[in-house]
């Protein structure tokens, strides 16, 4: 992907997890990233991974509920780099796993105001500031195309996210920019409780998930890389089901039956 060589791309939620993976994938590009989570000590652990292999990244706190923070962010990476290119707006929450009638309005409030509030933010900020011929994606979810009893405010949050990308396609064409969002099955990483995996490897070496099995980090991440990139030029407003196929048609009938 000769897309990133000697551009400048912003990640949120870059800690760990997907944005990790896709900060090191990026660097590993070419591009220089500014590494942004909540969290700073994850952010600069991030910032070291990406050194150790030669990449160029800073670490920037930031709570992407927060306005000015969404500012500020966009501020670090054109002070620190000169501009921006590709914004990956990953960042977001999960709710704990209860039904409808146990969802409080603090815990409603708390994932609309991360998960779709904050993307709002930043997606107002990628319009403004990328540079011509950028691309914004966001990290939707599966849970944001079909209903997630389980997780019903969550589910909630992420088809907001999902109907925000498609409405500002226009907005950001007519500046000559994309946005996109991918939309992740499970993938096993710190926010659904599994142990993340600080190596990345070549896309070429990067194992296939099992059909509607779960998926590494990376998997996500390479995907949010293509639609970063110019090989994606004719996508627009689109939100992209990364699942290994599991919302592909019913669930098979158990065996003997």
């Amino acid at each position: 992907m000769a897309d990133f060589e000697n551009k400048v791309a912003l990640v949120t939620g870059a800690g760990s997890g997907i944005g990790r993976a896709a900060s090191q994938r990026l660097a590993a590009e070419g591009a220089s990233v500014v590494v942004v989570d909540r969290d700073e000590a994850t952010a600069k652990r991030t910032v070291e991974l990406i050194a150790a292999t030669g990449g160029r990244a800073i670490a920037c706190t930031a709570d992407i509920s927060s306005e000015a923070d969404n500012q500020a962010m966009f501020d670090v990476a054109e002070r620190e780099f000169g501009g921006i290119d590709a914004a990956y707006l990953n960042a977001g929450i999960l709710q704990p796993y209860v039904p409808l009638e146990q969802v409080t309005v603090d815990m409603f409030d708390r994932l609309i105001g991360v998960n779709l509030r904050g993307t709002f933010l930043g997606v107002q900020q990628a319009r403004a500031r990328l540079r011509p011929g950028g691309a914004c994606v966001v990290t939707a979810s599966a849970a944001g195309l079909i209903g997630f009893a389980e997780a019903a405010a969550y589910s909630m949050s992420k088809h907001g996210v999902v109907g925000l990308v498609r409405s500002a396609a226009a907005a950001f064409a007519a500046r000559g920019l994309r946005i996109n969002a991918v939309c992740p099955g499970m993938v096993l990483s710190g926010m659904t409780g599994a142990a993340g995996l600080e190596e990345i490897v070549s896309p070429d070496d990067l194992a296939d998930p099992e059909y509607r099995g779960p998926l590494s980090a990376q998997h996500v991440a390479e995907v949010a890389l293509f639609l970063l990139g110019r090989h994606a030029a004719a996508v627009n407003g689109q939100a992209q089901l990364v699942d290994a196929a599991s919302l592909s048609s019913f669930p098979p009938l158990p065996e003997g039956s």
